[in-house]
């Protein structure tokens, strides 16, 4: 089972999602329910245990002292050196910190989203877990030398929900899904109005406002597409001359309730993004619940090139065949970021579990939706 999947079903079962994942990192130089500690982060380990559990609210004062060779870069001290142009294409742990930074993250998962510490940084826990550090790398420099790392944890100061998210008991699902089921498609098209081909799954569905869904997928590292190759070329070009890499490249429009998607969103690396990143559309929807808008979303993994069965001679993105990894990955990057009020899957009354997108490629899935209720900003 993958870790996305380990996580959501900690998070149904209602146990801590840390438990339910494994985890390899280096022994813990702390007590897991210490107000400190004190670590040394080296960089033959992408991540290191710091061997404290955390809880969600509680805040962290975490200073770094020590330096480390990169490269050419040398004496790079926890605030990290400012990006050069190569970083433009480097695969670093956290893109937007300058590389050798200390960053940090809660949880030994791939959907855990890494933040900037440096060299004296305070952090206000967005989730319960275990917190681990590192230094911000890419996979062909391992730095050379050690960052001395003091943690000071100040407990929250009333009690608050962990960071997995409530399961079905805590919310009323049934009224949801009874609406969801009768009126939201199974499919999106890549054309609007009928001739269209049937695509990607309609699998997952957020609960919220606009603004709510725009800060949860910003905490959970997603980043929003650029919508036209106009936008693209601006992007692009700021992002050079910021360093930084480009990461936001377009979608190709998909069509729902008769329209183009709302937003695309992805994830991924900035060497790979051609080829390979984790994204979805999402479009909102044309009903609501009395409360809280409703945003449909269709989530695949790209995993590479291949033939677009549509025309000859064409190309398009080649997807993970079981969609249902995309669907959960989503759902535990935003539990990660501590967003979820509460989850869990409808099965719809006609479940589809193997079908073709609109370009050729295979598509299997249990035919399930997760519905991610969105806790209050």
């Amino acid at each position: 089972m993958k870790v996305a999947s380990w996580i959501l079903l900690a998070a149904v079962l209602s146990i801590p999602w840390w438990c339910a994942v494994p985890v390899h990192a280096a022994a813990a130089v702390s007590s897991a329910n210490s107000k400190a500690a004190t670590v040394t982060v080296t960089g033959d380990k992408t991540w290191v245990d710091t061997g404290m559990d955390i809880n969600a609210g509680d805040k962290l004062h975490i200073t770094a002292t020590g330096t480390v060779n990169m490269g050419n870069n040398t004496g790079v001290t926890p605030n990290g050196v400012q990006r050069g142009w190569v970083d433009t294409l480097r695969a670093l742990t956290l893109p937007s910190a300058g590389r050798g930074a200390l960053v940090g993250r809660i949880g030994n998962s791939d959907a855990a989203t890494p933040f900037l510490i440096g060299a004296d940084g305070t952090v206000l826990a967005p989730i319960s877990g275990r917190l681990y550090l590192g230094i911000n790398q890419d996979s062909i420099q391992t730095p050379d030398g050690k960052y001395e790392v003091h943690i000071d944890r100040t407990a929250a100061s009333a009690a608050v929900t962990s960071g997995a998210a409530a399961g079905k008991n805590n919310y009323d699902f049934q009224p949801v899904f009874a609406t969801l089921d009768k009126k939201l498609p199974y499919r999106v098209t890549d054309k609007a109005g009928e001739g269209g081909n049937p695509g990607d799954l309609v699998n997952f569905v957020l609960i919220g406002s606009q603004e709510q869904v725009t800060n949860a997928l910003k905490a959970a590292g997603w980043l929003q597409a650029d919508k036209t190759n106009t936008d693209a070329v601006v992007s692009a070009v700021l992002a050079t001359l910021q360093k930084s890499p480009y990461m936001t490249v377009p979608m190709s429009i998909l069509y729902l309730f008769g329209r183009p998607q709302d937003f695309g969103y992805e994830r991924t690396e900035p060497v790979m993004v051609a080829a390979q990143r984790n994204h979805f559309r999402i479009w909102n929807a044309p009903f609501s619940t009395p409360q809280q808008t409703i945003w449909a979303g269709a989530g695949t993994h790209d995993i590479g090139i291949e033939r677009d069965q549509r025309s000859a001679n064409a190309i398009t993105h080649k997807i993970d065949q079981d969609v249902d990894n995309e669907r959960d990955f989503i759902g535990a990057t935003l539990q990660q970021a501590g967003w979820v009020q509460a989850m869990d899957y409808m099965t719809r009354a006609n479940p589809l579990k193997e079908t073709k997108t609109a370009t050729g490629g295979s598509i299997k899935s249990d035919g399930r939706v997760l519905v991610i209720v969105l806790r209050p900003a």
